[in-house]
């Protein structure tokens, strides 16, 4: 594919993501009552979800650098995969104990961002495997 052709996949999956995230963050009613009516402990869990949800994007914009600039199969590639992973996961568990410590609502939102997280951990270790195989095809003659 031609770069072109990148930018406007890597753009529209941008634009879902953040629809995504900004529609299930909208979704929770906590965010828009008065603070008077509700006490500050329902804050807190909701201010890791949108933390969580802002590392997502951070990973997203991350990923796509890294691929347009240096490549797909290579190592920096797999310990972004990683290390994000493994922080969007604990911040989505984080948020959805205190949810239901907290409160007795939990969105769909954390347990899905803690799904997304795990799904990262598992690609880092696709492209572990990966770039093993490509080192391999390149010391091929």
């Amino acid at each position: 594919m031609e770069i072109k052709h990148y930018k406007r996949i890597s753009n529209l999956i941008g634009f879902l993501l953040g629809i995504f995230v900004f529609k299930d963050i909208l979704d929770y009613p906590l965010l828009f009552t008065n603070l008077s009516e509700s006490s500050t402990n329902n804050l807190i869990p909701q201010s890791i979800f949108i933390l969580g949800s802002m590392f997502l994007i951070a990973f997203y914009a991350t990923i796509l650098q890294n691929i347009k600039k240096r490549g797909v199969f290579i190592r920096r590639n797999e310990i972004t995969f990683r290390y994000f992973g493994f922080v969007i996961l604990f911040l989505g568990l984080l948020s959805d104990i205190l949810f239901a410590y907290f409160t007795s609502d939990r969105p769909s939102g954390t347990r899905i961002l803690a799904i997304l997280g795990g799904t990262l951990v598992f690609v880092s270790y696709i492209f572990k495997i990966g770039i093993k195989m490509q080192e391999e095809q390149e010391l091929t003659v």
